[in-house]
């Protein structure tokens, strides 16, 4: 009994250490890329075994396995797009979407980054290995040993801002997300209207509260309801709430960070000292954490861009439908409301309180430009005069190479290629349903996917183009592309990864 006792007991040692070295080996030999597309993939793989073991809440309803990888996928890609009734789900299916969906976002990625490069900055810090091999010598012989030389003084520093990063970012979405939870919670509690929903769709109120403040802190946009929000179209405060945690989940994630860290300091909880603050406020690129943006300028010019944009969604956005029946049975206020949530959501979240189906298409072509476009776009950028001639007069013809080369694979050109590839597979009905598998809705999804947004312009059985056949359609609340063919659903997939490292392109650029 003893000897299987330490067989196993030196097994267990022997993979956790083996464990530790795959880790080390993946996070310090294989590219950023790479990194991020394995954890997505095994993420989702997960997801969906899961989804797939947890019975729905409708026994009449058996999930195909295509759709519940789109939907696993759609979730670890806070992308939000459903190809199937959301209220066929069960409690723990809507657990593990809401474990996907955090596991899945911005932030939380960001955070393990933050874990990954503060342990490469230990792992090859010169300064730690001389330590402990002078922790027995006199303090003379420990000056002598360790010089204080810049490169040693300024790895210490990017530690202690990794160190302090984490820990900012950690608590930041801990009290967002408890906070959100508690004030949705006591909204829906205390307001007849938002309470009598999910009484009447049997949605149990906290799980309620904990879900939709993760999808919209996350961006995730996948709501326990089939409607998403359309059916508290009229209770203005839900919305707002919900528009202010989508805004400081991504959207204006730096600005807040920067506001979380400046109240810190000026409270004084904190041991960092003034150099750690000026190099994560001056130059948070040094720390490898482009979430901060580079200078207080880029900061502003970031909310400014947020700020003109949602201001010229809303303003078309009432314009052009403020008497047709997008609006029906609203007040003036609660339209400016639903207008002010739809253009929050049409940058990242894919949370909407109207059907798109009904938005003029203007609108529309504004929405198309919002998801496209990536969360952290500004209109102006300061770039010094001396350093972009410097650039320019240092590596001038390998630029012209490299721009024809991002040229070809650009983002507007695979969109375009995907685009066109999910028209093929589609083609159909394309040809049998032209109004609803128009052109310009297929681009729609096909954007929204790319966006990692999630609004859709749904399928509607009065756009059939022959009347015998409205007999048999039935509506289906969920998104478009649940109506598409599963190699459709396939290239949409493929889609949701590509949108969701999109950011690797931008940096290569």
């Amino acid at each position: 009994m003893p000897i299987q006792l330490n067989v196993i007991v030196s097994s267990a040692r022997h993979a956790i250490h083996s464990s530790v070295f795959i880790f080390e080996f993946i996070g310090f030999h294989f590219s950023s890329l790479l990194i991020h597309l394995s954890y997505f993939v095994i993420i989702d793989v997960l997801g969906f075994v899961a989804l797939m073991a947890l019975k729905p809440r409708n026994l009449d309803y058996s999930p195909r396995h295509v759709d519940m990888f789109f939907l696993s996928t759609s979730a670890v890609t806070v992308t939000g797009l459903a190809t199937i009734k959301m209220e066929d789900l069960s409690s723990s299916q809507i657990v593990v979407l809401t474990i996907l969906m955090f596991l899945g976002s911005e932030m939380f990625v960001a955070l393990l980054g933050l874990v990954l490069e503060w342990g490469k900055q230990n792992k090859h810090d010169p300064e730690d290995s001389r330590v402990r091999s002078v922790t027995n010598r006199d303090e003379s012989q420990v000056e002598e040993a360790i010089p204080a030389t810049p490169s040693t003084n300024s790895n210490g520093l990017e530690k202690c801002c990794l160190k302090y990063l984490g820990f900012v970012l950690l608590s930041y979405m801990v009290m967002i997300l408890l906070v959100g939870s508690l004030l949705v919670y006591l909204y829906i509690a205390n307001v007849s209207s938002a309470r009598d929903v999910l009484s009447r769709k049997t949605i149990n109120t906290m799980l309620f509260s904990i879900s939709v403040t993760m999808s919209s802190f996350t961006n995730g946009g996948l709501i326990p309801t089939n409607e998403s929000m359309a059916v508290f179209a009229s209770n203005q405060g839900l919305l707002l709430l919900l528009a202010g945690q989508i805004l400081a989940g991504n959207i204006l994630l730096p600005v807040f960070l920067r506001l979380v860290i400046w109240a810190i300091k000026g409270l004084g909880i904190t041991r960092a000292g003034s150099a750690e603050f000026k190099l994560m406020m001056n130059n948070p690129r040094t720390i490898v954490f482009s979430h901060l943006l580079p200078n207080l300028q880029t900061v502003l010019f970031l909310g400014a861009t947020v700020a003109a944009l949602v201001a010229t969604a809303v303003t078309l956005f009432c314009c052009l439908n403020w008497d047709s029946a997008v609006f029906a049975g609203l007040t003036p206020n609660q339209k400016i409301t639903n207008a002010f949530f739809m253009a929050v959501n049409a940058m990242q979240a894919g949370e909407n309180s109207i059907d798109c189906s009904l938005i003029a298409p203007a609108a529309l072509v504004l929405f198309i430009t919002m998801m496209y476009i990536p969360a952290s776009t500004t209109f102006f950028s300061v770039q010094h005069d001396h350093e972009r001639g410097g650039k320019e007069h240092k590596d001038g013809p390998a630029k012209r190479s490299l721009r024809l080369n991002n040229m070809l694979i650009s983002p507007l050109t695979c969109n375009a290629a995907l685009i066109m590839l999910v028209c093929v597979t589609e083609r159909r009905s394309l040809f049998r349903d032209p109004l609803n598998f128009s052109t310009f809705n297929m681009i729609f999804e096909v954007i929204s996917a790319y966006g990692n947004v999630g609004l859709s312009t749904g399928y509607s059985c009065s756009r059939l183009p022959h009347l015998e056949k409205e007999s048999i359609c039935q509506d289906k609340p969920y998104s478009f592309s649940g109506w598409w063919s599963d190699q459709g659903k396939v290239v949409l997939v493929l889609v949701m990864f590509y949108g969701r490292l999109k950011g690797f392109h931008k940096r290569r650029s």
